[in-house]
């Protein structure tokens, strides 16, 4: 709401989201430990769980619907970023707010962030061209959102300073949250006023991989009979995208109009949040 009344101040701060997104990642990782590192080769499952999830199915049914729905080329090339992202950071913490299996999400989340590092320029270039994405630029955003701050958590670990950072992390994971979408709503808020037509269909996809998908996903391992904790993070890894990277590489590559399908997703991603919340908080699941 802020963004849309005087969303002009996004353009100032513009510069600020990279290494803002850098050291919410670096906050966020600080909980994934060496052994946990470990013991992905050991597990593989959930990151083969969490790449059909997010990947294959998340990012295909956008894919799909977006080349359905979406006649702009630039809208179209935001939401190409977008399905090639990884899931959001934040899938661990939710999934441990609502009851989930933390061990699963937090093994798919790592798992995935690391294949990412060759999934996500495969995609964009596959999809848009290289002449639109120049690989070793993409791959230096992609080290300095992912490597770089997954070594630096490992030095604050090493140094025994993790807990003190996890004391405040998580308001200022908020607030680098909060600015995030500031900067990617204001920058386009031109569009949301004078062109709403274009949003339309950029909200019935979000719509639907974020509500629709979650409850196709519900339905799907009710019927496989997966245990609730379990089905819950899947629930979360198969409708959450970083949409904060998707922002950085939308507009290192695309332009600003080409981070309105993550400007979305990141509004709706909170709302549908709040309904897990409330969804399973019926049934005593949650720890809100």
């Amino acid at each position: 709401m802020l963004a849309l009344a005087v969303g002009q101040g996004a353009a100032w701060i513009k510069p600020l989201l990279l290494p803002a997104l850098a050291v919410a990642m670096t906050l966020s990782t600080v909980s994934i430990t060496n052994r946990d590192l470990a013991s992905i080769k050991s597990s593989p499952r959930p990151v083969l769980i969490s790449l059909l999830l997010n990947y294959v199915i998340m990012g295909g049914i956008m894919l799909l619907m977006a080349r359905w729905l979406i006649n702009d080329s630039e809208i179209w090339a935001g939401f190409v970023t977008l399905a090639a992202m990884p899931p959001a950071i934040s899938a661990t913490p939710f999934s441990y707010m609502l009851g989930g299996d933390t061990v699963f999400s937090l093994f798919g989340t790592t798992g995935l962030y690391l294949v990412a590092l060759g999934l996500t320029p495969g995609i964009m270039i596959l999809l848009l061209g290289a002449d639109f994405v120049n690989p070793a630029r993409l791959l230096l955003i992609l080290v300095q959102l992912i490597i770089i701050p997954l070594a630096v958590s490992r030095l604050l670990l090493s140094r025994g300073l993790a807990q003190n950072v996890i004391k405040w992390r998580d308001t200022a994971i908020n607030w680098i949250f909060f600015t995030t979408i500031y900067i990617i709503i204001g920058l386009n808020r031109q569009v949301f006023f004078e062109q709403p037509s274009i949003l339309f269909g950029v909200i019935i996809i979000t719509i639907a991989l974020t509500f629709g998908l979650g409850h196709a996903i519900d339905f799907a391992a009710r019927r496989l009979n997966i245990g609730q904790s379990t089905k819950i993070s899947w629930i979360v890894m198969g409708t959450r995208k970083n949409t904060g990277i998707a922002s950085v590489i939308a507009l290192a590559f695309l332009g600003e109009r080409a981070t309105i399908p993550a400007a979305v997703s990141a509004m709706f991603a909170v709302l549908y949040i709040v309904w897990l919340g409330f969804y399973f908080k019926k049934r005593g699941q949650v720890n809100l």
